[in-house]
């Protein structure tokens, strides 16, 4: 049975592939909230909290934010905590836990479709997710042929994270229709794929920004 170290465990797309998955692989939990994790007093920005983990086959980083304003409302302090989230602390993970994985691994980063199309107020996430998408290519390039390294670029999704944009049937109506496909995604759109990009059956992907967001980055409809 894979052991596949997930960061970032009180994600809503962390815990639905927990829930479908669990029987399939021996899970790893790490998060800043104790009680969504296995190890305590972790902080994703500092390293010494980093458990010591040996022989894993996998790594999924979900930590990322959704901070959207005018591009001159930004403040310094705002760019500086999307870029310790969602790329300082992938760095970290990735740098730290590089000597555990096996022969053959699979790591799992996310990126947003506002990496690849242009779209207001969202300045400080495309800018720190679009360097997530170039770490993934270089890694990739770097670490063949033993370990794979792919990016997930969702659009938005029903979470958590996004529940301000799904406050009242008329912003839902609103979402959807920004979407080809009509809708916004689904948890177990994005941890269907996940499980795809940790399994055997991706064996020949890596080096990929895969987008899962109802056709918003290439389709005009």
């Amino acid at each position: 049975m894979k052991k596949i170290l997930l960061i970032g465990a009180s994600s809503d797309i962390c815990k639905q592939l927990y829930k479908d998955f669990n029987a399939n692989y021996e899970f790893l939990l790490l998060s800043s909230d104790n009680e969504e994790c296995d190890y305590e007093n972790f902080d994703i920005l500092n390293r010494q909290t980093y458990p010591k983990i040996s022989a894993i086959d996998g790594i999924v980083y979900f930590p990322g934010t959704i901070n959207l304003k005018p591009f001159e409302r930004f403040k310094e302090d705002d760019f500086t905590d999307d870029y310790n989230i969602n790329v300082k602390g992938l760095v970290n993970i990735l740098q730290f836990y590089k000597s555990s994985l096996n022969k053959g691994s699979s790591v799992v980063c996310f990126s947003t479709v506002a990496a690849k199309l242009g779209m207001p107020f969202h300045a400080s996430i495309a800018m720190c997710k679009a360097s997530v998408s170039s770490l993934c290519r270089t890694l990739a390039a770097e670490w063949s042929p033993n370990i794979r390294v792919n990016c997930i670029s969702p659009s938005l999704v029903d979470t958590k994270m996004g529940s301000k944009f799904f406050r009242n049937e008329q912003q839902i109506e609103l979402m959807n229709s920004r979407h080809p496909l009509k809708r916004t995604g689904r948890k177990t759109d994005i941890s269907n794929f996940i499980e795809f990009l940790l399994s055997e059956k991706s064996s020949w992907v890596t080096g990929q920004d895969i987008s899962i967001d109802g056709g918003m980055s290439t389709v005009k409809a």
